[in-house]
């Protein structure tokens, strides 16, 4: 589905009615690939639209800095450029607030159907570990079961560059081969043969995804599944964590 611009806020005619009809066509295509199954990445724009609508109904100023600027002069003494902003109309400020607050509850809702669709979907994948499972799980494969055929991720959690001091991690997935299901071809086999093929992980962690929905793989399924794996590592590496530190 196409998508909605960053600026739409500002884009072209600034009118509550215009920017209604082009929120409300945006939000019934959402709501049209969401009945598809196809929650990413449109779920995540709603998501993004919102917040930045939220953000902007608490601060005037950010509302401002939306608009367009003219450079009037350079102040030497903080070594920056100085703007003028190009609109000063009231009554378009008025329109834009009388956007916003139309378009937040409207999003809200599309959100909130999507989320019930993910959270379906997510509780009917189910995740079993194959084999034993190693001390270091932070590295290791997906499986993914896709009717007849199982997909093959290589997954790793590692630390995410932050200005914050809070503890961030960041999963990355890349994607091996892909295996059709056959008596040799078990969840263990495979496991034995990317063992094989693949000496960087002679003892890796391998979790088994599975699911009876026919769902899209790419703009549901695989999303859903990265952040089943996220959650389970996350909350086992805080165990661990718990556990050492009693």
């Amino acid at each position: 589905m196409s998508k909605l611009s960053k600026s739409w806020l500002t884009d072209l005619h600034i009118d509550v009615e215009y920017k209604s009809y082009i929120l409300l066509a945006y939000l019934q295509e959402a709501k049209r690939v969401f009945e598809e199954k196809n929650l990413y990445p449109t779920l995540s724009e709603l998501i993004e639209h919102y917040a930045a609508l939220y953000h902007l109904k608490h601060s005037s100023e950010w509302v401002r800095e939306l608009f367009p600027k003219q450079l009037i002069g350079l102040n030497i003494k903080e070594k920056a450029l100085t703007y003028e902003t190009l609109v000063h109309d009231d009554m378009l400020l008025e329109e834009i607030w009388k956007t916003i607050e139309f378009s937040i509850p409207v999003l809200e809702e599309r959100i909130h159907e999507g989320k019930q669709i993910f959270e379906y979907i997510e509780n009917n994948i189910h995740v079993e570990p194959i084999g034993i499972i190693p001390i270091r799980i932070t590295e290791g494969y997906m499986f993914i079961n896709i009717e007849k055929d199982t997909a093959v991720f290589k997954y790793e959690m590692s630390p995410l560059s932050t200005s914050s001091t809070t503890s961030m991690r960041a999963l990355r997935t890349a994607y091996i081969s892909t295996y059709p299901q056959s008596l040799n071809n078990t969840y263990t086999n495979i496991k034995y043969d990317l063992i094989r093929h693949r000496a960087e992980l002679p003892n890796p962690a391998v979790f088994l995804f599975q699911t009876d929905l026919k769902i899209p793989f790419q703009t549901c399924y695989l999303p859903i599944v990265k952040r089943l794996l996220m959650l389970y590592l996350q909350q086992t590496e805080a165990e661990e964590n718990n556990n050492a530190s009693h």
